[in-house]
């Protein structure tokens, strides 16, 4: 749920003012630091609670800060409308001029316009790209030794769940034979049980009284 917006006006209750003061105070200076490192700018914060007491930050000293606040300021009240804008064109063209010379820098570092170079200044660029390729092949060397690295890993992990799938498959063809083993027990023993039951029952003497056999006899003369 969004937070309603707060009305900017002085806080009545004291305890509510000084936790908001306390809140409000350590956020300012935090962005005060981070303005300093992230833009390399020279920052100096100066806070009086409503008691009285001192808070401060300052990038480098305070009381340069404070020294060049004050000639800025005094340089500011003593220019004129036309010396200030001379003042910005002279800027401007400081500024025009360090980007002319950082393109030129860079075509040259990609080696072209070179006919104006001098040896000196050629041997200057030569060292300078030489030190920028043993950056990047020391950076391209690290990307490769961390991606082997990764990949020994990989392998490694890789063999040990292949270690341990073979140790199931193994478990696996071995609780097999030991079925295969009973099963194949089983029917050997039916079939001993039905070789012994043929062998009881050839065994049983059939009688044939003297008239029967006469008969069978005359049976197989008639045929």
């Amino acid at each position: 749920m969004a937070r309603g917006k707060i009305a900017i006006r002085r806080i009545d209750n004291p305890a509510s003012r000084q936790v908001t003061f306390s809140k409000r105070k350590s956020g300012l200076i935090k962005k005060a630091k981070e303005l300093a490192i992230l833009c390399d700018a020279e920052v100096g914060v100066t806070i009086f609670s409503s008691t009285g007491r001192l808070y401060e930050y300052s990038s480098s000293s305070m009381k340069s800060i404070f020294d060049r606040y004050n000639e800025e300021k005094e340089h500011h009240q003593l220019l004129t409308p036309s010396s200030e804008a001379r003042l910005w064109q002279t800027e401007t063209e400081r500024l025009r001029q360090q980007m002319d010379d950082l393109q030129e820098n860079y075509r040259r570092l990609k080696g072209e316009e070179l006919s104006g170079m001098s040896i000196s200044d050629l041997d200057a660029l030569e060292n300078q790209l030489e030190m920028r390729l043993k950056n990047i092949r020391t950076k391209k060397e690290k990307m490769l030794t961390d991606e082997i690295e990764e990949l020994n890993q990989k392998r490694a992990l890789i063999h040990h769940e292949n270690i341990e799938l073979s140790k199931k498959i193994t478990l696996v063809q071995h609780e097999n034979r030991q079925l295969l083993k009973k099963g194949y027990g089983a029917i050997d023993n039916r079939k001993e049980e039905g070789s012994f039951s043929g062998q009881a029952k050839s065994c049983v003497p059939v009688h044939v009284n003297r008239s029967e056999e006469d008969e069978i006899k005359l049976g197989l003369q008639l045929q």
